[in-house]
């Protein structure tokens, strides 16, 4: 393993260009029939790791945009990423999250880059030099369409968020974010359809609910004595009712002191 800008370049990205690129186990950025690396290998063949690099990310690892060169795309492959903000005093925000098959599009950026790209839990992400990215889209017609719904998915997300944050109660905004984590991380093969990973702590869950660390142990102990869920592991949530955790996520939810 090698560095590129003070990160670590993962050696398979570059020594199986030739054969499987998608050797990670969910994800090389496109999801299943969209998968970039067929395009990749047609496009660039051999010349790959010249546009496009696979780096590991250990857990609070940070890329400082302004350090990557060719204004990339970044696709995040597994774990979890997330732009991260602090404010004057030190307090810390969480203002994007991008999991397995999101992007950070940092080509079509027009002004100062606000925040630092975190890795939340250890991840893996492909950076993709803008014009070896561009021209993969120019190659599929599929992977270009995709890309776009992953944009529009991205602003609606946004939409979405910014609402929770500023309408709803604490316990709200957790019901409201399960419901996102099960919309867009892939189910683990070996748990029910209604499990979903956490994959990343409390804290970070806090930062980007605009929550306290406390605040977020507390909705979670809630939910589950209510019985809408339960937590069989630290990282695990099983949604036991999803009609009424549907309905708080959506605000239905009588107003309780403290919730």
């Amino acid at each position: 393993m090698r560095t590129m800008n003070g990160l670590s370049v993962d050696a398979c990205g570059e020594d199986q260009v030739a054969g499987n690129l998608c050797s990670l186990e969910h994800s090389c950025g496109f999801h299943s029939q969209n998968c970039i690396c067929a395009t990749l290998r047609s496009t660039f063949g051999m010349d790959l790791p010249k546009g496009a690099h696979r780096f590991a990310l250990a857990t609070g690892q940070e890329i400082e945009p302004d350090t990557l060169p060719n204004s990339p795309v970044i696709g995040v492959l597994t774990g979890a990423v997330g732009i991260v903000a602090h404010l004057s005093d030190g307090r810390r925000t969480i203002t994007g999250l991008f999991l397995p098959g999101d992007y950070i599009n940092l080509a079509s950026l027009k002004r100062q880059f606000d925040g630092t790209i975190t890795a939340l839990a250890p991840s893996a992400v492909q950076v993709m030099e803008h014009l070896v990215f561009e021209k993969v889209l120019d190659r599929s017609n599929s992977a270009r369409e995709h890309f776009i719904d992953q944009t529009n998915n991205f602003l609606f997300r946004l939409l979405d968020h910014s609402n929770d944050l500023a309408k709803k109660t604490p316990v709200e905004r957790i019901a409201a974010f399960i419901f996102e984590l099960k919309n867009r991380m892939l189910p683990r093969k070996d748990n029910q359809f209604n499990a979903i990973s956490i994959p990343f702590g409390r804290r970070d869950i806090a930062d980007y609910l605009g929550l306290q660390p406390e605040t977020v142990s507390r909705c979670f102990t809630t939910l589950t004595h209510e019985g809408v869920i339960s937590l069989p592991e630290a990282d695990l949530i099983t949604i036991e009712d999803v009609r009424r955790l549907r309905l708080i996520a959506n605000g239905g939810r009588p107003r309780k002191r403290g919730n």
